[in-house]
């Protein structure tokens, strides 16, 4: 892949899952009954929460954004010092950045040397709440890091899911890194083994996108890796779900009864199957997919930005609607990190870029 495919499917990745994000933002707590009466028979398509047709992320993105910048930087330090292994405990560091823009007093002790520092933490468009998850905010506030071995709780919340993408694109050279790292940045929040599980394998799933591979064959590979894992079977089973269901709808549309089958998304292994169905049926189509993945009963704004991080990436971000792009709010803040993410550091070992330092120092 050239570089200028990879930026394409990167943005796509990252531009994709804000806009899913946004358009079911403002239907997330609603019944499908209800948003049928309100939108039309098709439900949202298109964004309705603002007056203007603008659309407005949450914080499921946010903490996308937040998930990139530790990897970066990470990266960034990893590239200097010619060793790696600390990509945890930073982004660690950058999720505490973004409970800090959720008007949290971060303490100073968990505070790392340069917490304000890096470009995001400077971005005032992200100081503001859009219905974080009370797992993420609670577990963030404790002052401890949640590990595999040492869980901070018992969550699997879809929080572990819905800002994992960049992981994959990091470490798409090895899937099996990739899953493990996925389920160790899920771990910070979530304790339950079908949060961080689920994690992983979509962490697994993306790297396998992000170098060509089909969206079937990638599932496939993901779920021979989790299933070496202890406690896998709820994950297992969910994302087996979606398969079958996916062969039964072959030759129609995917419905809301369909998706009822599987959950509403509200926990980890039900969104991320919930959004491989419609990533499945629509792989092509980013439209159809997100907002079949978006109108349900549910938790709207994970499914429609899972969704989006995948279609995005098989498709590029060439291929999402121009509308959504030009009336998604914040989207240079997205454009910026899917850009980023393409590069993955401007440094070496043997050559220090100064500007890539200030934007994602290597601590």
């Amino acid at each position: 892949m050239n570089n200028l495919d990879k930026k394409d499917k990167y943005l796509g990745c990252i531009l994709g899952g804000a806009i899913g994000d946004a358009l079911g933002a403002p239907i997330e707590f609603l019944s499908y009954e209800f948003i049928i009466s309100k939108y039309g028979a098709s439900g949202v398509q298109s964004y309705v929460e603002h007056p203007n047709g603008k659309g407005e992320f949450t914080d499921d993105t946010q903490m996308l954004l937040f998930t990139a910048e530790g990897l970066l930087r990470a990266k960034h330090r990893a590239e200097l010092k010619g060793i790696g292994g600390a990509q945890t405990q930073i982004t660690y560091q950058s999720y505490l950045r973004w409970l800090h823009t959720q008007g949290v007093n971060v303490i100073g002790s968990v505070k790392s040397h340069g917490f304000m520092e890096g470009w995001l933490i400077k971005k005032t468009e992200l100081y503001k709440r859009r219905d974080p998850g009370g797992t993420c905010i609670n577990a963030l506030k404790s002052e401890k890091m949640g590990t595999v071995l040492a869980p901070i709780n018992d969550s699997k919340g879809c929080g572990t899911v819905m800002r994992v993408a960049p992981v994959g694109l990091i470490f798409n050279h090895n899937r099996k890194i990739a899953f493990e790292e996925g389920v160790k940045i899920s771990a910070i929040t979530h304790g339950h083994p079908s949060g961080f599980l689920s994690g992983g394998l979509l962490a697994s799933i993306i790297a396998d996108l992000s170098i060509g591979l089909d969206l079937k064959t990638s599932i496939s590979n993901g779920l021979r890796i989790l299933k070496k894992w202890k406690n896998h079977e709820e994950v297992y089973q969910k994302v087996s779900q979606a398969r079958a269901l996916h062969k039964k709808y072959i030759n129609k549309d995917i419905s809301q009864d369909a998706i009822k089958l599987i959950g509403e998304g509200w926990v980890a292994e039900e969104a991320l199957a919930i959004s491989l169905l419609c990533a499945l049926h629509y792989s092509h189509d980013f439209k159809k997919a997100v907002t079949t993945s978006i109108n349900h009963n549910g938790d709207s704004d994970s499914t429609g930005a899972i969704t989006g991080n995948i279609v995005g990436l098989i498709v590029g971000q060439h291929l999402i609607p121009t509308e959504w792009k030009e009336n998604l709010m914040f989207k240079e803040i997205v454009e910026e990190i899917g850009n980023d993410l393409a590069i993955g550091s401007k440094s070496t070992y043997f050559n220090y870029d100064e500007d890539w330092h200030l934007k994602y120092p290597g601590y």
